[in-house]
């Protein structure tokens, strides 16, 4: 399971705790075949914190139970509707006592839990990090809890995609690194794994990104570095960014062969966010199947230039104007190219993938700078360079 990154939508950064129900999960659904974005791939719909009844487990079975209020029909016949649809489902959970907003949590009903979510056709479990009785960053309390809910998850014998998720009661930039780089995490641990506390706007965001950027070796097909979920521009969520710091968020995470899970509901999603989320060509990329999570190939603070290997031989690129408030030329210079595996002086074709045609300078040769203009700060230009003789060293 998992073995490229997941789509799909959460619902935390656009409605919330209180915004969770089964009305709003079956609107995003609705408006995601009117719009598309199903097709594209979008197939999770993942709910987050506060779907549990507020009063607790079942005092018979003990097993956790939908708010009554919220999910009238239950979450198992929720999970027929969706799957019948050509959706996914996706639930949260947490290793400690009670989740982030004080639900019941997973701590000592691994196996009931795991059983009970595979029993109700759930495909995706998030599991929080919340009301550990030994702190947020106990390595050792930490990774043997998540570790009992990926066993009871194989146990099963369901297929679930098992995301961890270490960013919950963390300090704003926390660096979580060590859930990457640790021999009981990773892959070993989880589908995926995230790497840095939450991304609620850009500076958190940012730090997330310039995290996962140095994790790349601990990414493979089927386990991923995690720097949270996306922020849209629409109006009415829970969580927004500016509509360029949007667009440069999802052209990072394709990069990053980072999770790509929508916070803005696609029933009033902007038309700029619904152009961002259904790019083809950079959804291509975050999916590409050499599994080759990407990089920083220059990096001066205020530009900066990712690019990303493809199973064809060719290289996406990020130009990245990082600066405040002004237009800056982001090049990739001979530092830069010295990373790529082109020989000085191949010719390679450059495709606009956001303008989805040339470039507006369509030939690089190898070694010598290449200038992109980007012209506001926040904003990025993602560019295929493709070789026209190719000449890998």
């Amino acid at each position: 399971v998992g073995r490229f990154p997941p789509l799909g939508y959460n619902t935390w950064n656009d409605v919330g705790c209180s915004g969770v129900s089964e009305a709003s999960i079956m609107s995003v659904a609705d408006a995601m075949d009117r719009n598309g974005l199903r097709t594209l791939g979008y197939r999770y719909l993942n709910l987050d914190d506060c779907w549990q009844d507020q009063r607790g487990r079942d005092a018979i079975t003990g097993r956790l139970r939908p708010d009554p209020q919220r999910f009238p029909n239950g979450l198992r016949t929720l999970a027929e509707t969706l799957h019948t649809r050509g959706f996914l489902f996706g639930i949260y959970t947490d290793r400690g006592s009670k989740t982030c907003a004080g639900r019941p949590g997973s701590l000592n009903a691994e196996d009931l839990d795991a059983q009970t979510f595979a029993e109700w056709g759930v495909d995706y479990v998030k599991e929080d990090n919340c009301h550990s009785s030994t702190g947020a960053n106990d390595r050792g309390t930490l990774f043997k809890q998540f570790q009992l809910f990926r066993d009871a998850l194989n146990r099963t014998g369901r297929s679930i995609f098992f995301s961890v998720c270490g960013g919950g009661d963390q300090l704003m930039f926390s660096n979580l690194s060590y859930y990457a780089t640790d021999l009981r995490g990773g892959a070993a641990l989880a589908n995926s794994w995230r790497i840095s506390s939450d991304c609620v706007e850009w500076r958190t965001c940012h730090f997330a990104f310039r995290v996962a950027a140095g994790l790349g070796s601990k990414a493979q097909p089927g386990g991923f570095n995690d720097p949270d979920m996306l922020l849209g521009s629409s109006g009415g969520s829970a969580r927004q960014l500016s509509q360029d710091r949007s667009r440069t968020q999802f052209s990072i995470w394709a990069i990053l062969m980072a999770p790509l899970l929508i916070g803005t509901h696609p029933a009033r999603m902007s038309a700029h966010d619904l152009e961002t989320y259904s790019n083809a060509e950079v959804i291509a990329v975050n999916q590409d199947p050499l599994g080759k999570q990407g990089f920083m190939l220059s990096d001066t603070g205020l530009k900066v230039v990712w690019g990303r290997q493809l199973a064809d031989r060719s290289w996406a690129l990020v130009f990245q104007n990082d600066f405040f408030f002004l237009p800056l030329d982001v090049v990739c210079d001979m530092d830069c190219w010295a990373k790529l595996p082109f020989q000085n002086g191949t010719s390679l074709h450059v495709h606009d993938l956001w303008q989805k045609g040339p470039a507006q300078q369509a030939l690089a040769i190898a070694g010598e700078v290449y200038a992109v203009h980007v012209p506001r700060a926040g904003a990025s230009v993602m560019l295929k360079f493709t070789p026209l003789d190719v000449v890998i060293v």
